[in-house]
């Protein structure tokens, strides 16, 4: 009897450890306005449990920046790795709110590499590589078991950008629940 009852709990104890580790992946993709233009966002999350998880995301940003009289277009290519705290789930899970904040590594390309601006201007700005960290919310609206509508904002701070050190994004797209 004993013997039974080890296995019954040993079994149990395994079916639950396995029930706990699977939690789902998602991936997302969000577009809207970026610091003077207009920008996108693809990520993978990896959740960690119910209310944890790590994100990756490719992000890309296209506008005009306005410098002494000047419109300069620069383009944005970052690589963001995020941790995310969900702050609030809804109890009839429909709405849910997370933070998060995380490394930046990227790209930034100033008038697509020319020195030069079609008026002749010389632009003192050049393309370099970008890093520093961003802060993050997002907001889901769930619309059915696998989709959810997506809010974020992110402000990003590069100290390495000749254009400014920070840069917001704010966006809506859709995420997809893998599993």
């Amino acid at each position: 009897m004993k013997r039974y009852v080890f296995v019954l709990i040993l079994t149990a104890g395994f079916a639950a450890t396995a029930q706990t580790a699977n939690y789902s992946s998602s991936l997302e993709f969000s577009g809207g306005i970026a610091q003077d233009g207009f920008a996108a966002s693809a990520g993978y999350n990896y959740y960690l449990n119910r209310y944890n998880y790590i994100q990756g995301a490719v992000y890309l940003s296209f506008g005009n920046i306005k410098q002494d009289g000047f419109e300069i277009p620069y383009n944005n290519f970052t690589l963001n790795v995020g941790y995310f705290i969900r702050i609030y789930n809804s109890l009839d899970r429909k709405f849910s709110a997370a933070i998060g904040l995380g490394p930046v590594i990227g790209l930034e390309v100033v008038n697509n590499g020319n020195n030069e601006l079609e008026g002749g201007a010389i632009v003192d700005n050049s393309s370099e590589f970008l890093y520093g960290g961003f802060a993050g919310a997002e907001l889901d609206l769930y619309l059915s078991e696998s989709f959810s509508l997506l809010g974020k904002v992110n402000q990003y701070y590069h100290p390495s950008s000749d254009l400014g050190e920070f840069a917001l994004y704010a966006g809506v797209g859709l995420r997809y629940i893998l599993f």
